[in-house]
């Protein structure tokens, strides 16, 4: 805040730095959904399979998530990790704790029983919930945002 400039005057500034930051968010590429719901079927699915297959499926899932990390921030100029934001923190710890759960499943069918199609279909259904939880996540993070 500057000298000649009044309270209302310093908060109008945060609240349209605020929402031109948000703009950025509004519309984001086809990469990042597909990216993170590819991410989060890996790790579902790599899970149930043996260590030649499971190894490279975590280390190309978080290769990915890097990489969706590093060029969201270089495009849009902002990071924000996924548990920082009130509501959406909560939307971010429920993806975790349920993609976490598919991953005991494949570990349990997969490594254990040795029934192989069911680390797969847990992949699948990951990767559904990783690109859903990935939009309301966004949505919830506006909402957070724009009621501060």
């Amino acid at each position: 805040m500057t000298e000649d400039q009044t309270p209302q005057e310093a908060l109008d500034l945060i609240r349209d730095t605020r929402e031109q930051t948000l703009a950025k968010m509004d519309h984001w590429p086809w990469w990042y959904d597909g990216g993170y719901a590819l991410a989060c079927g890996l790790l579902v699915a790599g899970q149930g399979f043996p260590t030649a297959f499971s190894l490279p499926s975590v280390a190309i899932a978080l290769a990915i998530l890097v990489v969706i990390m590093r060029k969201w921030q270089a495009e849009k100029g902002v990071w924000v990790n996924g548990y920082s934001p009130k509501r959406a923190r909560w939307a971010a710890i429920i993806l975790a704790t349920v993609l976490i759960g598919l991953m005991g499943l494949s570990i349990w069918f997969g490594r254990v029983q040795q029934i192989y199609w069911v680390p797969v279909v847990n992949g699948l259904a990951g990767a559904l919930l990783g690109y859903v939880g990935s939009r309301v996540w966004m949505r919830l993070y506006r909402q957070d945002v724009r009621d501060v």
